[in-house]
């Protein structure tokens, strides 16, 4: 766009010349060339300075920018935790990141009435992407859990007070243990009880993917809900 301006302006340039001389003007003609001459220059220092201005936001764009913005502040100063096992509404649950475990609970509408209330430290601070389960008061005096320590490990031992694993609250590398339960495994056994809210039997453990009736049948006297 730019040269081609600058063209026109010189074909203008070239006309006006050739008018002069042919007329015989010399004077006129220098008045005329050193006129079209500031012309062209005002007009190619124009050109750039439109070129190297900003180009202007839409009330659209604006608006988006904002918006992104206003996501982008929101989104700081926050934690999502996993609430599950006994509580009302077991999910997932954003919050302050100076949040504590009780607030998370309440978030989740509260322990139900089975619940083992002193399993969990409730004024511990949590962690984005922590996994929190509560489990009920049965399950803890069957299996003799003891309470959670400050990385949601069971202080007690994960595993039941006979030395079975518990399929609620075993970490992967003591799931791993368990013969034919590798990493994969034992990573999919912890996937399937952080959406499904826990097992309610040992036999539950088949429906996890990889995990056949053959694998259960090898470790079903070792394992525990």
């Amino acid at each position: 766009m730019q040269d081609s301006k600058k063209r026109m302006m010189v074909l203008v340039l070239a006309a006006a010349l050739a008018v002069c001389v042919i007329t015989g003007c010399s004077k006129e003609s220098d008045n005329v060339l050193e006129e079209i001459r500031m012309q062209t220059d005002e007009q190619v220092q124009t050109d750039e300075d439109a070129d190297l201005e900003e180009p202007q936001l839409s009330e659209e764009d604006s608006d988006i920018r904002k918006d992104v913005s206003r996501g982008n502040e929101k989104s700081e100063g926050k934690i999502c935790v996993f609430v599950c096992g006994e509580v009302a509404a077991p999910g997932v649950y954003e919050l302050a990141s100076d949040s504590r475990i009780y607030q998370a609970i309440e978030a989740a509408g509260g322990l139900s009435e089975s619940a083992a209330e002193d399993y969990v430290n409730q004024a511990e601070l949590m962690t984005d992407g922590q996994r929190i389960y509560i489990p009920s008061a049965g399950e803890v005096q069957t299996n003799g859990l003891g309470t959670l320590d400050s990385g949601g490990n069971d202080a007690g031992g994960q595993s039941a007070s006979d030395g079975r694993v518990n399929l609620n609250t075993a970490g992967k590398e003591e799931l791993m243990t368990l013969t034919g339960i590798g990493e994969k495994k034992a990573e999919a056994i912890i996937q399937y009880r952080d959406v499904s809210g826990g097992f309610g039997s040992i036999e539950e453990l088949m429906q996890v993917e990889g995990i056949k009736e053959g694998t259960f049948e090898k470790i079903k006297e070792d394992i525990v809900i």
